[in-house]
């Protein structure tokens, strides 16, 4: 994944990818109006271009496509080629420089992910092969009609991926905003916890703050429309792995995770290297979330006595990864 993931806790995923073909245009909505935007998370996208001599008698499109999405996010990917805003057909394409405008159908909530990926290259004679990988939460919300006088009733929680519903080390704290009014924030009628409670129907753009190992992600559900009499229970599926220190000695304190490679290039002793730095984890005994990707992970030994490199650690989506 090229040590992407360095990003991850630094910018959007709208302006994520190669900055050989950048991504831009990015849209998460779901067919009930809500408009989802995310900020500081761990989505992402990686987008790579390679090339391959074609034959002269070769009469397949000149360009491939390969798109795949970690977890669960989507059921259905379609694209089109892109010249100067008009749609051009892949067989038969000429050689210059286009976008690829990607729709895909979410699977958990009707809606549409769609994004454009710039600077896709078709040379002569030349087969092009461009992978696009998406990591992304995945946003669902359940309703069901109740008796609440009026009021509507909101519960949040966030799941690390499909089927893991451990809430131990995962916060989130919800917010209502006025719609496009993000200056004051509006109080619930009654506030039951920091997740959940009740609340006058209206629409608004509702914040759930994600705090995760002392880092908060900023999870916005926008044009939010709540109705009167109604429950709506919010599960944000991080699509993330879980990482845990299995090694059994009690000397070591903390693990800290930087992009693969980095221990390769580290001279000296083992040391932290604080701007390269993704997450750390201080509850080493407990299962932690973790983006999906390939790590070196940094353990500390006492209070920082010693530190010794755990090298390419790959961490998958809704599977367990030990260090040891």
């Amino acid at each position: 994944m090229k040590n992407l993931f360095l990003l991850l806790a630094l910018q959007t995923v709208a302006i994520l990818s190669l900055q050989a073909q950048p991504v831009s245009n990015y849209s998460y909505k779901l067919d009930n109006g809500i408009n989802v935007k995310t900020e500081n998370c761990w989505n992402q996208v990686w987008v790579e271009q390679s090339y391959a001599p074609m034959s002269a008698g070769d009469k397949t499109a000149p360009l491939s496509l390969n798109i795949r999405t970690l977890g669960d996010l989507v059921s259905q990917k379609s694209f089109k080629l892109m010249s100067a805003g008009k749609e051009v057909r892949m067989l038969g394409a000429a050689p210059g420089t286009y976008n690829l405008k990607l729709t895909l159908k979410l699977s958990g909530k009707p809606g549409t992910l769609s994004f454009m990926v710039g600077n896709i290259i078709i040379k002569p004679n030349t087969k092009t092969s461009v992978s696009v990988t998406l990591y992304d939460y995945q946003v669902l919300i359940e309703e069901s009609p109740a008796s609440l006088k009026g009021l509507s009733y909101f519960e949040s929680k966030v799941n690390r991926y499909k089927g893991n519903t451990e809430q131990n080390l995962n916060k989130s704290i919800l917010t209502f905003y006025v719609k496009d009014k993000h200056n004051r924030p509006i109080p619930p009628n009654e506030p039951i916890s920091e997740n959940s409670g009740k609340i006058k129907p209206g629409t608004y753009d509702v914040l759930i703050s994600i705090g995760i190992s002392g880092r908060t992600q900023k999870v916005w559900l926008e044009n939010f429309v709540m109705k009167p009499d109604v429950n709506y229970k919010i599960a944000t599926n991080l699509n993330a792995g879980i990482i845990i220190y299995t090694g059994g000695n009690k000397e070591v304190k903390d693990m800290h995770l930087y992009p693969a490679g980095t221990a390769g290039k580290q001279t000296g002793k083992p040391t932290p290297i604080k701007n390269l730095e993704i997450i750390g984890y201080e509850s080493l005994t407990l299962t932690n979330a973790c983006p999906p990707g390939a790590y070196d992970a940094l353990l500390t030994f006492g209070n920082g006595v010693k530190y010794e490199w755990r090298k390419n650690i790959v961490v998958k989506t809704g599977v367990n990864t030990e260090v040891k």
